[in-house]
């Protein structure tokens, strides 16, 4: 196995969203790193960081998910942006493509297959995960 683990950058606003989420990435071998907002994860990459996936929550505080998406676009980053939310009407989802999301998944619940779906379909997941 390679020495770099694989990273991955949690947007959401939801604590116990984000326990959830990290459980499931270190079961598939991946490093990760949370923000609690958008403006949070702009600064991430705006210092230098750099992730090999993104998932990324609508509605919170500070910077939506919309916005942060674009931001991100608009800073360079070629990384898969994924967006997770519970609210799946089409508009939303529309938005967030416009804004730059490779995707949109209903968030409730993310599970394990579907995680590994994402990965599997980006190309980032190890050979000896799951």
């Amino acid at each position: 196995m390679a020495n770099s683990m694989l990273s991955a950058l949690l947007v959401e606003d939801n604590a116990i969203a984000r326990v959830v989420v990290s459980k499931l990435m270190v079961e598939q071998g991946m490093a990760l790193e949370e923000a609690e907002n958008g403006k949070a994860a702009v600064e991430s990459v705006k210092g230098g960081k750099s992730y090999d996936l993104i998932l990324m929550d609508r509605e919170m505080p500070v910077m939506d998910g919309h916005e942060a998406t674009k931001q991100l676009r608009l800073l360079g980053v070629k990384a898969p942006i994924v967006a997770l939310s519970a609210d799946t009407q089409q508009c939303h989802k529309d938005l967030f493509l416009q804004a730059g999301a490779d995707e949109f998944i209903e968030k409730q619940p993310l599970t394990k297959d579907k995680l590994a779906q994402i990965l599997t379909k980006y190309g980032l997941r190890r050979g000896d995960a799951l």
